[in-house]
């Protein structure tokens, strides 16, 4: 037996939700038009999630192979001209010219299926140089970093959620970089922590670095813009935005 518990977005983000259910124990998510839908099999949980969003108490639903729903749900993505991203389970010839990159599912962010981690790679195929020392902040499963490295940078990638530590090199967040100055950096966060993080970035990145940022909302596009100044170039796609800035 599964409870559901489904709680509208009522103006969150779904990022936002998903990251408060990461200290709960969860069977599965599912992202729906105005709402976010958690799976449980433990009622204690359940209800505590229900309480802790403050909405409707948890509905039984039919048991579920949430594992083959799962995998189903996930397959090989083309981005931009170079990479290829692939579910680990399936077994499909990467395309002549692509970079295989895999695509981890789970309760950290960065599959490779949202917008804003498209729209990095997209950029970044475009910005290494082979030799560069890149920073990936906010790393979560790795996957910018991994295509940093597929395109010949030295990348680094940290990340604060404790769920990151076996798919990133540090557990921690710009901070935790010390002294270390880098070529580029990568911020695929929200705009609040690019708010906080903005003296790190600044702190680590050496004279004429670049920032290729991610997470924020089109329309809070000119708030980036005050935080780094003019952007080289953007884009965005399904409502979310991509901005490269000279540090």
């Amino acid at each position: 037996m599964y409870l559901r518990v489904t709680i509208p977005l009522s103006g969150r983000a779904v990022d936002d939700i998903t990251a408060r259910l990461a200290d709960f124990e969860i069977d599965g998510i599912e992202e729906q038009i105005d709402a976010v839908a958690a799976y449980f099999q433990d009622p204690e949980i359940a209800y505590a999630v229900a309480a802790e969003f403050q909405t409707n108490p948890p509905e039984q639903m039919e048991d579920r192979n949430w594992s083959e729903e799962l995998q189903s749900a996930w397959q090989p993505i083309e981005v931009g001209q170079r990479f290829f991203l692939c579910p680990p389970w399936l077994d499909a010839p990467t395309p002549p010219g692509r970079i295989h990159l895999e695509m981890i599912p789970g309760n950290v962010f960065g599959g490779g299926d949202h917008p804003t981690t498209q729209l990095c790679l997209e950029l970044l195929e475009t910005l290494i140089k082979p030799g560069q020392t890149i920073a990936d902040i906010g790393a979560g499963t790795g996957i910018l970093t991994r295509a940093a490295r597929a395109l010949g940078a030295h990348a680094c990638g940290c990340d604060i959620d404790p769920a990151s530590a076996p798919l990133v090199d540090i557990l921690g967040s710009a901070d935790a970089l010390a002294t270390a100055r880098f070529d580029g950096l990568i911020a695929n966060i929200h705009l609040a922590v690019h708010r906080q993080l903005r003296p790190e970035l600044l702190r680590i990145a050496r004279p004429g670095a670049w920032l290729l940022a991610s997470g924020f909302l089109p329309e809070q596009a000119p708030e980036m813009e005050a935080l780094f100044g003019p952007p080289k170039a953007s884009n965005e796609k399904d409502g979310w935005g991509v901005a490269l800035f000279s540090l």
